[in-house]
């Protein structure tokens, strides 16, 4: 079992008096199990407190610290969220993030520790998600002293120690979503691909149609210009036999009256 850092190595707001072993020895009854090594530790030394810029990093995020619980408040809070069936058994919050309209308010719990059985160190990467989804709920130290290793200015890293299935789910996940969005790429691609080439047919089809419709209205011209010249030509034959009886009846006139004569 590791040893307690340091306390004093960490910058604090504001620190909880130091917690008697009767003290210690009640909270142990009241969770019905023995509190883990490192976390006794350090009730003995401190009973929470408001941290100044207390950081660590997990899976390339980084997380600030507001405080740590003082134990009576995160047993009750822990009591509270276990009634309503919103964390296991002997699981408590020890640390929150700060509130982000007041300063002077907690904010929401974001790590918690297994008090009653392994002392492990879990976080909740998401306030909506459930107890249980190893994507957002997973162990990021072995102990509350590994934990308190990890806070600093800037803080440390604390790796997921998450359970070999759960990574390959969580890998199948990523990879499931990876041909998802690769597929979604791919049909966004090709429904383009398919509305230009409708587009370039439609404009294809719109220019044949505009070529066969100026071809029709020059056939029809021309038809027409026929028309009329066919018109014409019978107009011209009419007026000329008109002429040519007219004369012929003028002729046969003069032969008439020279005859009289």
């Amino acid at each position: 079992m590791g040893k307690l850092r340091e306390v004093n190595e960490l910058r604090w707001r504001s620190r909880g008096p130091r917690l008697p072993d009767t003290v210690l020895d009640a909270v142990t009854l009241k969770i019905q199990a023995a509190l883990p090594p490192t976390y006794r530790e350090y009730l003995a030394q401190m009973d929470g407190g408001r941290l100044a810029n207390a950081t660590f990093t997990c899976e390339g995020r980084t997380w600030t610290m507001e405080g740590i619980y003082p134990v009576a408040e995160a047993t009750d809070r822990g009591a509270k969220l276990q009634k309503a069936g919103k964390l296991p058994e002997g699981i408590i919050p020890i640390a929150f993030l700060p509130d982000q309209n007041a300063a002077e308010r907690k904010g929401p719990p974001v790590v918690f520790m297994d008090v009653a059985d392994t002392g492990k160190v879990f976080i909740r990467t998401s306030p909506r998600a459930r107890w249980g989804e190893e994507d957002h709920v997973f162990v990021i130290a072995k102990s509350f002293g590994a934990f308190l290793d990890g806070l600093g200015h800037p803080g440390g890293e604390l790796k997921p120690q998450r359970k070999k299935k759960a990574a390959k789910k969580t890998a199948k996940k990523k990879a499931a979503k990876k041909k998802t969005a690769k597929k979604k790429t791919a049909k966004k691609k090709t429904a383009k691909k398919k509305t230009a080439k409708k587009k370039t047919a439609k404009k294809k089809t719109a220019k044949k149609t505009a070529k066969k419709k100026t071809a029709k209205k020059k056939a029809k011209k021309k038809t027409a210009k026929k028309a009329k010249k066919k018109t014409a030509k019978k107009a011209k034959k009419k007026t000329a036999k008109k002429k040519a009886k007219k004369k012929t009846a003028k002729k046969k006139a003069k032969k008439k009256t020279t005859r009289r004569r």
